[in-house]
């Protein structure tokens, strides 16, 4: 006799168990351990505590810094002072030609005014 072959595999079938067992998997509450999730949790708090410290430090020492009093450095008495260079505009307008005497300057100064 010629062996029987075996039935094909029904995929449909094999992969509707398999969503089936996922299914009743992930309906189940996960056992996790607890010191790990401790351990997490108390590394996290350490975290944000250190975080926060440093910024109030940060906050504290910006209020010291800003309650400085302002004060103009005194110059000392062993140097001479300083002489002060004449500052410098960055753009200077160029003087115009003061017009040259002549005839038509004559004319312009002889006109009358108009009257109002």
């Amino acid at each position: 006799m010629s062996p029987t072959p075996e039935p094909p595999i029904d995929v449909k079938r094999v992969l509707m168990d398999r969503a089936l067992r996922h299914a009743e998997r992930d309906g189940s509450p996960a056992d996790r351990p607890l010191l790990p999730r401790l351990l997490g949790f108390l590394l996290a708090l350490a975290v944000m505590l250190v975080v926060l410290l440093a910024f109030d430090r940060f906050l504290a020492s910006m209020q010291r810094f800003l309650a400085l009093p302002i004060v103009d450095p005194e110059p000392s008495a062993t140097s001479a002072p300083a002489t002060v260079p004449e500052s410098v505009p960055a753009y200077v307008v160029p003087v115009e030609p003061a017009p040259e005497p002549g005839p038509e300057s004559e004319a312009v100064t002889n006109e009358v005014p108009p009257s109002e």
